[in-house]
């Protein structure tokens, strides 16, 4: 089972190993996409977990006995290639890189794996070729 979350660390918890103690305590595969956390202020981790079921079930009680918010990503992005311009405005957004220009051919590439459903990219596409998509 791999799925995408986003985990909210309060305060009280940035000094704590989450990321540590998912691995280590329940065989979990964690591949970071993203992270923002402040020693003693709040932070996000964006990542993919993988594992069994049981596994992560015990992980997600785990975070939030903790006190650490974790939410599923469970979108991810479409592109309507009639009125994608390739423009690539949207790449400029994207700061995981799910979003990109082939420089070959000058058109738009989405890497879905890397997309993890902030949706920032939807707002700058000035075409409005992008839009949410349930997985």
């Amino acid at each position: 089972m791999r799925i995408k979350m986003i985990l909210k660390f309060p305060k009280k918890v940035t000094n704590t190993p989450i990321t540590y103690d998912l691995i280590k305590k329940f065989d979990l595969r964690v591949n970071i996409l993203k992270a923002d956390i402040n020693y003693k202020l709040e932070g996000y981790l964006v990542f993919d977990i993988d594992g069994n079921s049981k596994q992560v079930a015990e992980a997600l009680a785990y975070l939030e006995d903790a006190g650490v918010e974790a939410d599923l990503i469970t979108n991810t992005i479409e592109i309507d290639k009639n009125t994608c311009v390739s423009c690539g405005i949207c790449t400029s957004a994207c700061t995981v890189r799910a979003l990109s220009m082939n420089r070959e051919d000058w058109t738009l590439n989405f890497t879905e794996e890397r997309c993890v459903g902030c949706n920032r990219c939807i707002d700058a596409c000035p075409t409005r070729a992008i839009s949410n998509a349930m997985w």
